[in-house]
C-alpha cells in the first residue's frame, strides 16, 4: 500500500462531504442537491479507500463505490434542473436512471478488473468504452451544474468555484482514464490543492453573501 495514496482517498472523502455538508445547509435547492450529490462522492470514496486499505475486499468496494458515484451523477442532473418544470425535470431525472444503470450494468459485466499496480496506485481499469461513458455522464451533469452553482454566488467567489469544481471534472477524468504514473502523481496534488480553496471559499460567508 502506497501511503500518499491512501491519504489522497482520505482527503477526496473528508474535503467532498465537507463541502457537500456545506451545499446541503442552504436552502436553495440547487445548493442543496448538490450538496447531497457531493456526499455521495464522498462515499464513493470511502468505499474505494476500504478497498485500497484491504484489497480483499477490494472489488466489492469498487462496485459500490461505482454506485454511490452513479447516484450522485443523478442528484448532479436534478439539481441541474432546478430551473425547469416539474415534468421536465421528472423525465429528465427518469432518463438519468436509466442512463446510469445501463452504464453500471455495462461496467459490471466489463472484462477487465480493478487492481493495485506495483506502485500502490488503484487502477479502475476500465475498458474503453465504460471510460467512454463515464466521462459522457459526467460532462453532461456536472459540467452545467457547476456552473448553474457558481452564478449563484457573487464575485470573485463565482469564478474560484467554478473553475475549482471544473479542475476537480478534468482531474476526475484523468483518474479514469490515465495510467501514467507520473501524470496521475501530478492529478493527484492538483485535486488536494483545488479542494483546499473550495473549502477555504465555501467556508467563507463571504461567498454567500450574494447566493440566490
Amino acid at each position: 500500500m502506497n501511503s500518499s495514496v491512501a491519504i489522497f482517498f482520505a482527503v477526496n472523502v473528508v474535503a467532498a462531504a465537507l463541502i457537500g455538508g456545506r451545499f446541503l445547509s442552504k436552502s436553495d435547492p440547487v445548493f442543496k442537491y448538490f450538496g447531497i450529490g457531493l456526499l455521495f462522492d464522498a462515499l464513493a470514496f470511502a468505499f474505494w479507500t476500504i478497498g485500497y486499505i484491504n484489497s480483499s475486499l477490494l472489488l466489492n468496494c469498487v462496485t459500490l463505490g461505482a454506485i454511490s458515484l452513479l447516484v450522485s451523477l443523478v442528484l448532479f442532473l436534478y439539481a441541474s434542473l432546478q430551473n425547469h418544470s416539474a415534468t421536465d425535470r421528472i423525465l429528465g431525472t427518469v432518463l438519468g436512471i436509466v442512463v446510469v444503470i445501463a452504464i453500471f450494468m455495462i461496467g459490471r459485466y466489463s472484462p477487465n478488473f480493478a487492481y493495485i499496480s506495483p506502485e500502490g496506485l488503484l487502477f479502475f481499469n476500465l475498458t474503453p468504452l465504460v471510460q467512454m461513458l463515464y466521462v459522457f455522464a459526467l460532462a453532461f451533469t456536472f459540467l452545467p451544474l457547476t456552473d448553474l452553482v457558481a452564478s449563484r454566488l457573487g464575485s470573485p467567489y463565482s469564478a474560484l468555484v467554478r473553475y475549482g469544481f471544473i479542475a476537480q471534472f478534468v482531474g476526475g477524468i484523468m483518474l479514469i482514464m490515465s495510467k501514467d504514473v507520473q501524470v496521475l502523481n501530478i492529478t493527484g496534488w492538483i485535486i488536494g490543492i483545488v479542494y483546499l480553496v473550495l473549502c477555504a471559499v465555501l467556508f467563507s460567508n463571504k461567498a454567500w453573501n450574494s447566493a440566490s
